[in-house]
């Protein structure tokens, strides 16, 4: 399989031994087929080493992701095929987007704690966000979890679309591992 870049300048390179001919007049082409296609390039060879310059693919709409490629020595008016192989295309760079919808959850009410220490030494007053605790039954703190960190609403489907989130999903697998929780039987519960 013969590598080819859709984004960089390509170029074949080989070494020809002819024998019976003379190479001096001996002329070199490369052809790529694909799909009813095909497109030749013109080389040179110079001593024993051929090279053909092929530039960008990426200018060839028809040329497909993969075919053949083949190359072809002329010489004293005998046809010689001596390469001849299958080819990728592939780009050297390449980008890569995955767009995601953007959720709208509701907001929480977020609660602000000011804690000033009565100790003989100044101590700096501390300002933190803090989240609501955590219960002890697993399934309260499932359900404590989805109702701070996501829009879940109690409905299967809204469950179904929350656990695609690999990061809600990895939350409610850990809580039931943890807790030897049966998953469906968390689900149901959840979904009372």
């Amino acid at each position: 399989m013969y590598k080819l870049l859709k984004d960089k300048n390509n170029e074949f390179q080989c070494e020809i031994k002819l024998e019976g001919a003379n190479i001096n007049s001996a002329k070199a082409r490369l052809f790529l087929e694909a799909d009813g296609a095909e497109y030749s390039f013109t080389g040179e060879i110079d001593g024993n080493k051929c090279t053909i310059p092929m530039g960008k693919l990426k200018k060839f709409a028809n040329l497909l992701e993969s075919g053949k490629i083949r190359l072809e020595v002329l010489a004293d008016d005998t046809l010689f095929i001596p390469y001849e192989s299958n080819y990728v295309l592939e780009a050297e760079k390449s980008v890569t987007v995955e767009v995601k919808q953007q959720i709208s959850a509701p907001k929480k009410p977020v609660m602000e704690v000011k804690v000033q220490e009565t100790t003989p030494t100044k101590q700096p007053i501390a300002t933190s966000k803090s989240q609501p605790k955590k219960s002890k039954d697993p399934i309260n703190e499932i359900m404590s979890y989805f109702a701070f960190k996501t829009n879940f609403d109690g409905s299967l489907k809204s469950f179904r679309t929350l656990i695609k989130n690999q990061q809600h999903k990895n939350f409610f697998n850990n809580i039931c591992e943890v807790n030897g929780l049966d998953k469906i039987s968390a689900i149901k519960q959840i979904l009372k």
